[in-house]
């Protein structure tokens, strides 16, 4: 006796059913089978799930656990929460750069006016040196007496006061001499200095 061949299960090449009536009757099938796996997928690993299908005529068929509109709503709020804190980290960097931007260009300035301060102090002491015959402020200083320098400190007056006056001072008037010919009754200052 010949065997006949069984109805059971045959694999069935993956394609788009071409007949429109065929692929209506698969889905209405199958999307049962689909919906049951879910739920089983669900129940066993507690997952969420959101199933949405259109039928070929645009009917919407859908499943969820614990319901369609829960997952949906999740799933749009978590990507919207993506999205914003991708929009709050790249503000936030433009921000820190901008202002690392910014306090670098004010440390270069700084550092710059550092410079020419000292370049500036290096001349000025450079000719302070001439003025006093190679010597420093602090050795001139320290070499000199009490009446030598209220004499200089009235001449450097007297050479202001010529300035603010508008006349021009002559440039060999301007250099600080060794004898200074100054009357120290005018000058003001304590009178213990005086009595010397």
């Amino acid at each position: 006796m010949a065997r006949l061949p069984r109805g059971g299960r045959r694999k069935i090449e993956l394609k788009l059913i071409e007949s429109e009536r065929e692929r209506a009757v698969t889905l209405s099938k199958r999307h049962n089978g689909l919906f049951k796996k879910a739920g089983e997928l669900a129940t066993l690993c507690g997952a969420q799930i959101a199933i949405i299908l259109f039928t070929v005529s645009g009917k919407p068929l859908s499943f969820g656990s614990p319901g369609v509109i829960n997952v949906v709503k999740k799933f749009l709020d978590l990507g919207h929460r993506d999205r914003q804190a991708d929009v709050i980290k790249a503000s936030m960097s433009g921000y820190r750069k901008a202002e690392l931007q910014e306090l670098n260009h004010e440390f270069d300035e700084f550092n710059e006016k550092s410079v020419t301060g000292k370049k500036h102090g290096q001349t000025l002491e450079e000719d302070l040196k001439v003025v006093l015959g190679g010597k420093t402020y602090e050795d001139y200083k320290s070499c000199m007496g009490i009446d030598k320098l209220m004499q200089m400190k009235c001449r450097l007056e007297e050479m202001k006061r010529e300035l603010e006056d508008g006349c021009e001072a002559e440039s060999g008037s301007l250099l600080l001499k060794d004898e200074f010919e100054v009357d120290l009754s005018k000058v003001e200052g304590p009178k213990d200095y005086l009595k010397l």
